[in-house]
């Protein structure tokens, strides 16, 4: 029954495929000849991708997939996890593992995976018996035997059915066509699955302790659905090929940007203990969420502004929340000025990327919050503090140019601006990250997507393997234990060579350009991108927004409508503005500023760091001699220093 039952979703999710192929439609720019021509004329390396035609059906599904992961599996979980206690649930899991070796050793012999079938074989005589029917894990513990799962997804894949329609199956989640028919024999051996409610009970035990990081996942992606897609594929993919990667890597500016990712809260549950608040801008329709977390007595505020197309509840945003709080400083959260959040209430104007109307707009909406809270926890705030990094430090320069202005009378006032990792050419630094993107059109032309597809396999697989080691869970740690996996660490080298790391770098501003671009035509459409948008269907409207680069979003639509709007003359005026350089006199010798940098950040040249120190002063400037772009800021010592920045604001420790 259960079988039948399996099938039948999949057939009807088949058959229920909405409309016909919506066609891409691409402007030409050829001909033109306007400024910033140039990025219009270069070929612009497009990522490579999985094919949906399944997507209207596909995100239905997902709807319904995450109503029911919100608002029931999530709130059965944390009951679940209050009574049996983490040491349960990991019994309970190695106990479901165990039994997966029907399944596991059929699906090795049937790809002629001897050692693994020797293996699982191996193992569960071993855990069976010393390990109380699989409760533990002695053979990964003390006979080092790896485990080699495996699935007839991946047995239909050995034989020859290699590619296979991306398809959302109702509870089951991400999967293909291949994999969901492979379900049905997964299934018949899996003997958890022959005894309701043993199989299901199982599976839930599995999943509770990702339900956080799912829902911190989709709170924070822009398009979840999309996301979550692209990282499935992969992931799957990784595991079908099994491929070995090369653990030596490059020690650039590049690859240590890559050490960013390393940046995220020590506690998981930090997250979960910020309370959410909204404050309306002005001319919005709707609040403009921020996060925040106050300390029990009287502490200063810090107000976190991170960089370029990052979300409040993004992963480095919540590590540097959780070691202020530490620290005896309350914290505020907001989206960057360009994530889809602030585009849409609370934004001035629908296309950003003008740093002197960003940073007003990211200046008004901070005051709404200092009012906010203030007003109802008028004991429990103390001075204000900006902590801005990347383009958020950007924007906080600008902010600070302004404090005292008559532009900006009224407004919070702050006690101190720390500024990690600021670009100075706001312009210069969208170039870097074009220049990045086309790495691989250095190759002749019919290898450049393998090469990106592999360096993106790469990152996958060593995220997965380090996602398992955080979380635990199985849902993640299934893809790789090989327990002689070397995990990406703290200080770490990353095993990635400059060239993959200035892809990847390139890689995830990319997906922020494409939210950044589908958000704010959907506030006010300039007509410049022609493909029809609809809710269900994004990917062809994706698919064209992909030609566009950083300088291309910048001189054809940012430039065009700030023209319009009176904003700006020229282009080589707006060039100008959201250079550090127009602001210089009001930031000479500014008594608030604290300014962070790295000596081999692609985003600031050795000029620019020269003008930046002579500016500010010496005194408030602190150059690291490596760690790239924010790539130092899980480190210690670089900790200790932003925090001791403003540490003389904090007069007692004493309410912690």
């Amino acid at each position: 029954m259960r079988h039948r039952t399996t099938t039948m979703i999949l057939l009807a999710i088949l058959s229920c495929a909405a409309g016909c192929a919506q066609p891409v439609q691409r402007r030409d720019w050829s001909g033109y000849a306007g400024p910033g021509a140039a990025a219009f004329q270069r070929e612009v390396f497009v990522a490579p991708g999985f094919a949906d035609p399944l997507e209207p059906a596909n995100r239905g599904v997902w709807i319904l997939n995450d109503g029911l992961i919100h608002w029931v599996a999530d709130p059965i979980a944390r009951a679940y996890r209050l009574v049996v206690p983490r040491f349960a649930r990991d019994r309970l899991r190695d106990f479901a593992i165990n039994l997966e070796f029907p399944r596991n050793l059929v699906a090795n012999l049937l790809q002629g995976e001897w050692i693994g079938a020797r293996n699982e074989t191996l193992r569960f005589a071993i855990n069976s018996f010393y390990g109380l029917g699989g409760l533990w894990d002695p053979a990964t513990h003390w006979g080092r035997i790896p485990p080699a799962a495996e699935d007839f997804g991946q047995v239909f894949a050995r034989w020859g059915w290699r590619h296979s329609s991306y398809v959302v199956l109702p509870i089951l989640g991400p999967s293909t066509v291949r994999d969901g028919l492979g379900l049905l024999p997964d299934m018949a051996l899996d003997p958890a699955q022959l005894f309701f409610p043993l199989g299901p009970a199982l599976v839930f035990n599995d999943m509770v302790d990702s339900i956080d990081e799912y829902k911190h996942f989709a709170a924070s992606s822009f398009d979840v659905y999309d996301d979550a897609r692209l990282l499935a594929s992969f992931a799957r993919e990784v595991r079908i090929d099994e491929p070995v990667w090369d653990s030596s890597g490059d020690d650039t500016g590049a690859v240590q940007t890559l050490g960013a990712v390393l940046l995220t809260p020590r506690d998981p549950g930090f997250a979960n203990r910020l309370a959410s608040g909204g404050v309306r801008m002005p001319g919005a329709e709707r609040d403009l969420p921020f996060s925040y977390r106050l300390q029990r007595g009287a502490a200063p505020l810090v107000f976190i502004v991170p960089g370029l197309g990052a979300h409040r509840l993004g992963g480095a945003t919540l590590g540097l929340a959780e070691m202020v709080w530490e620290r005896g400083y309350s914290v505020a959260i907001v989206s960057s000025a360009l994530h889809p959040e602030f585009i849409a209430s609370g934004s001035s104007v629908p296309v950003p990327g003008h740093a002197p109307v960003d940073a007003r707009d990211v200046h008004v909406a901070l005051d709404g919050i200092a009012r906010d809270l203030g007003r109802r926890y008028p004991d429990r705030i103390g001075a204000h503090i900006y902590l801005g990094y990347s383009l958020g430090a950007f924007h906080g320069f600008h902010i600070a140019a302004a404090d005292g202005a008559p532009a900006s009378e009224g407004r919070v006032a702050f006690d101190r601006y720390v500024l990690v990792d600021s670009p100075v050419r706001l312009v210069d630094g969208m170039e870097h990250l074009d220049a990045f993107n086309d790495v691989p059109l250095a190759l002749p032309e019919a290898e450049r997507e393998a090469e990106a597809r592999r360096i993106l396999l790469k990152a996958v697989a060593i995220g997965k393997r380090a996602l398992a080691e955080r979380t635990g869970a199985e849902v993640y740690s299934q893809f790789d234990r090989d327990p002689g996996a070397t995990a990406a660490v703290p200080g770490a080298l990353l095993p990635f060579t400059d060239a993959e790391a200035k892809y990847l770098i390139a890689f995830t501003f990319r997906r922020s350009l494409q939210a950044l671009l589908y958000a704010s035509q959907e506030r006010d459409d300039l007509g410049i991108l022609l493909t029809e948008r609809r809710a269900l269907r994004r990917l062809p409207p994706y698919e064209e927004i992909a030609d566009y680069s950083f300088a291309m979003y910048y001189y054809g639509f940012a430039l065009p409508y700030h023209q319009r709007v009176g904003g700006v003359e020229s282009a080589a005026a707006m060039v100008a503005a959201n250079d550090l350089r127009a602001i210089a006199t009001p930031l000479r010798g500014h008594s608030k500023l604290r300014v962070f940098a790295n000596h081999n950040d692609f985003l600031t040249s050795d000029d620019d760091l020269a003008w930046l120190t002579e500016v500010v002063g010496a005194d408030r400037v602190r150059l690291f001699p490596s760690g790239g772009h924010l790539g130092n800021l899980h480190l210690p010592d670089v900790q200790a220093a932003i925090l001791d920045s403003f540490a003389d604001l904090l007069p007692s420790r004493d309410h912690r």
